[in-house]
């Protein structure tokens, strides 16, 4: 029959997707050399990371059950493919607008989830330590919100049995990554959670994060765009595939 290699293109190109995606999800969360070690413990981030592994491997399955069906030219397997996929397309687009109404609720989440990684495993955990290293000098920034998340930290003794900082005028450290240019000793003590040297960078992670993600909006808008084509032209073609499988049998009966 003529119609089954029509539907291959996106139905193969959805199986490859979701094998990219699974493993990109998996990646992301198991590599330790990214930023993503820095902000395990944000429920939110390991979710969306979840969610992503999840839709990948339904796509994955979603892609072979078509292959099957448009080979074995089979209604039930067609049917099962359209249904899975339809199921899929509604949850991204749930998905999308829940992102879109809570991203002020997220960030704030990030924020706070950032600050309290920084003050707890900054120079303990050496895989938190170095990632954190790599986000302040590649991004420019200091802290989660500001040099003077560092002033209760366990890097300035905050949990060894010292008496916690407190106040505007107690010294403190901050790492070198922080500086801003070289050398910056002198930069890397501080007496104020409020005013700081000219030797440090003064905005915070969490926001340069998050610019740095929306840098790339119009990409990730893009490939979302496409994504969504590609599962309405697979439905449409699995259907008119299914449909022409039946007309034949009923000629044939």
């Amino acid at each position: 029959m003529q119609a089954a290699p029509a539907v291959f293109e996106p139905i193969n190109f959805e199986m490859m997707l979701g094998g990219a995606l699974l493993g990109l999800a998996l990646w992301v969360y198991i590599d330790g050399y990214s930023m993503a070690p820095v902000t395990k413990d944000i429920h939110s981030y390991n979710y969306l990371l979840f969610f992503f592994m999840a839709v990948g491997a339904v796509m994955f399955v979603m892609g072979f059950l078509g292959c099957c069906g448009a080979c074995q030219e089979s209604q039930c397997m067609l049917a099962t493919f359209f249904a899975l996929v339809f199921v899929v397309f509604v949850g991204q687009i749930i998905a999308g607008v829940w992102l879109v109404t809570h991203e002020e609720r997220f960030k704030e989440a990030f924020e706070d989830s950032l600050t309290l990684s920084i003050q707890k495993d900054y120079s303990r955990l050496e895989l938190k330590t170095n990632a954190f290293d790599v986000i302040q000098t590649r991004l420019k920034c200091c802290g989660s919100s500001g040099p003077q998340d560092w002033a209760d930290s366990y890097f300035n003794g905050h949990n060894l049995g010292v008496v916690p900082l407190s106040g505007s005028t107690i010294e403190y450290l901050v790492p070198a990554s922080c500086c801003s240019e070289e050398p910056c000793t002198e930069s890397l003590k501080l007496k104020s959670r409020k005013s700081f040297p000219d030797g440090i960078h003064k905005k915070g992670c969490a926001k340069q994060m998050v610019h740095w993600i929306q840098e790339y909006n119009i990409v990730v808008l893009i490939v979302v765009i496409a994504i969504l084509l590609i599962e309405v032209l697979a439905m449409i073609f699995s259907m008119v595939l299914c449909c022409t499988v039946r007309r034949i049998d009923n000629v044939k009966a």
